[in-house]
């Protein structure tokens, strides 16, 4: 009996969670060993369990498109479908925050359904060197630890991992708005927006009787214009095709339909050899082909993109006619879902 609650006391001691924030991305492993089932986006945040050797267990939760829930795979009831990847995002809603990227035919739980979208979880194994650096209590002795409490017959309701994974707590400094408040960009400048009563904000800088605030907020990127110099919102493709040197730099913001991902052939010219670039036709109003080389730090999220969906594409020219099809050549910048 002593060894059987000993053992209890162990599993007890290594069950114990907290909330780990990741500095940059990480892969997350079936197990310590194991193959990666998702990668997790940098400055997110997750619930931490036991650890083994170099890696924490953590739990993964949010939303996906409900039409990638496939069926049972190995002991879970549920997997990702296809064969592309998918994101998992804080809220069930396109524009959410992106959590992480799971790959095809990972193993899930759905622990929620809401129109479209399934809410899943799935423990998962991720390098402790990926997350922030705190300071731990030294390990407890087993013998010391007090047995678990009885569980709450109504435990305290959290907020969903995404919420938390987003959410940062005010620092010390932080202050509340007692009302409305005009924003400017100097004091006494024009307004340039409205700070509504209650909001919190982190003071960066005081002068006479005024201070500067940051706030932390989201907006829908599609609504959002570069302000670089070279943007011009009434560029279209016909004018790169008309003047095929006139125009490289320039910024384009184009609504587009892409086809789907491909790598250059040697016929191709304009391309570095196998150079990845999203075929796609537009922008609104237009049928044209466009081509959109693919930067490898933006190549992952290319991949999720589905065939014949319209996204919004940012680019730079690189020369607005290519040969032999004649098609502009755009350097991306951004991938945004409208």
């Amino acid at each position: 009996m002593r060894l059987l609650h000993s053992l209890v006391l162990l599993l007890f001691a290594g069950s114990a969670t907290a909330q780990g924030r990741l500095v940059r991305a990480a892969d997350a492993r079936a197990t310590p060993s194991g193959a990666t089932l998702a990668t997790l986006e940098p400055r997110t945040t997750w619930r931490r369990g036991p650890t083994q050797r170099n890696y924490v267990r953590v739990t993964l939760e949010g939303w996906i498109d409900a039409d990638r829930v496939g069926g049972r795979r190995d002991s879970f009831p549920q997997s990702i479908r296809g064969t592309g990847t998918v994101r998992l995002r804080s809220e069930p809603r396109t524009n959410a925050p992106i959590l992480a990227v799971f790959a095809p035919r990972s193993g899930i739980r759905v622990i929620e359904r809401k129109g479209g979208w399934a809410r899943i979880r799935r423990e998962a194994w991720v390098s402790r060197s990926a997350f922030e650096s705190v300071s731990e209590p030294a390990p407890t002795p087993a013998r010391e630890v007090p047995p678990p409490a009885a569980p709450a017959t109504s435990p305290t309701p959290q907020a969903p991992a995404a919420e938390r994974s987003q959410a940062s707590a005010p620092s010390q400094n932080a202050m509340r708005a007692r009302t409305d408040l005009d924003l400017a960009l100097a004091p006494g400048a024009p307004r340039i927006g409205t700070l509504e009563k209650d909001a919190v904000v982190e003071p960066t800088a005081r002068s006479r009787g005024w201070v500067r605030v940051r706030v932390d907020a989201w907006v829908p990127e599609a609504l959002l214009t570069p302000t670089d110099s070279t943007y011009s919102a009434a560029l279209r493709a016909v004018d790169l095709r008309l003047d095929p040197g006139g125009y490289v730099g320039r910024t384009v913001r184009w609504t587009v339909q892409v086809v789907g991902l491909q790598n250059a052939d040697p016929l191709r010219q304009g391309f570095r050899p196998d150079e990845p670039y999203l075929l796609a036709l537009g922008p609104s109003g237009e049928n044209a082909v466009l081509y959109f080389a693919v930067p490898s730090a933006l190549l992952g999220e290319a991949k999720t993109v589905r065939p014949m969906s319209k996204v919004i594409l940012t680019g730079t020219v690189r020369t607005g006619r290519s040969e032999p099809t004649g098609a502009p050549i755009i350097d991306l910048r951004s991938i945004t879902r409208p």
